[in-house]
């Protein structure tokens, strides 16, 4: 029987390498590690990206994520986009988000989501990188200001 500390572990360093092979084959200046501290305190996600939070679970038996493992990415969070990541035995990788983080437009409500296959979430990354902040996962101030009349631009 495999600890479920150590499975969780496992799934964690599964999805930073995913995430930084998918990182280096798109260009997409990020490399993540998991978030060791953790496990001495509360509310912190397992793996963070630019703009994002990532939470993992992995169980055995199961079809669909818990409300509280939401609730745990959304608090841990702090303005980034909340990612919960999460698997069952012989099921494939699913990636709860919210849809502001697919709809740009839309507001910052995480109470409305979506379910996506984990390769499905790559594409959505890959399509939005551009729109995502470093800090907040919406685009900055700096990236939707409009140019003043007359303003020249950047060499």
């Amino acid at each position: 029987m495999t600890n479920s500390r150590q499975k969780g572990a496992a799934f964690e360093r599964d999805i930073v390498k995913r995430l930084n092979t998918f990182a280096g084959e798109h260009g997409l200046a990020f490399s993540c590690k998991r978030n060791l501290d953790q496990y001495q305190a509360r509310d912190l996600c397992d793996i963070q990206i630019p703009g994002h939070a990532i939470e993992c679970k992995a169980y055995k038996d199961g079809f669909w994520f818990r409300p509280d493992w939401w609730e745990q990415v959304v608090r841990a969070s702090e303005g980034r986009i909340p990612v919960l990541v999460w698997k069952f035995n012989n099921k494939p990788i699913r990636v709860t988000l919210p849809l502001y983080a697919i709809a740009r437009d839309l507001p910052e409500d995480p109470d409305r989501t979506c379910v996506v296959l984990l390769e499905e979430w790559f594409t959505i990354l890959r399509e939005n990188w551009t729109t995502y902040g470093s800090d907040d996962g919406k685009a900055s101030d700096q990236d939707t200001q409009e140019p003043s009349p007359g303003a020249q631009p950047d060499p």
